[in-house]
């Protein structure tokens, strides 16, 4: 089998109108979807959902962790207290340690 010039170029004019015919032909129309959800009937929620231990542990935790919040606040808002009478309102006078 012999590979010419003439030959390469028609195999590759053929692929490139083949891809630019795959191109140009138009997709295939999908409908649009709608879609509707309905509820009857109120939320349901379980009798012993507030029951639960976790609930009530997760109470506890949260107040755990705020009160620490709060601590630490009242510690830093102590220090910026104290460092401004014991350094004074300017940093070039040094009225403590």
């Amino acid at each position: 089998m012999k590979v010419t010039l003439k030959a390469m170029i028609v195999k590759g004019m053929t692929g490139l109108l083949a891809g630019a015919l795959a191109m140009a032909v138009p997709q295939k129309a999908e409908a649009a979807q709608f879609v509707v959800g309905v509820e009857v009937g109120r939320p349901v929620v379980y009798p012993d959902y507030y029951a639960r231990r976790a609930y009530y542990d997760h109470l506890r935790w949260e107040e755990a962790r705020r009160a620490e919040i709060a601590r630490h606040d009242a510690w830093v808002r102590h220090e910026e207290w104290a460092r401004m009478h014991r350094v004074g309102p300017y940093p070039y006078r040094y009225y403590g340690r």
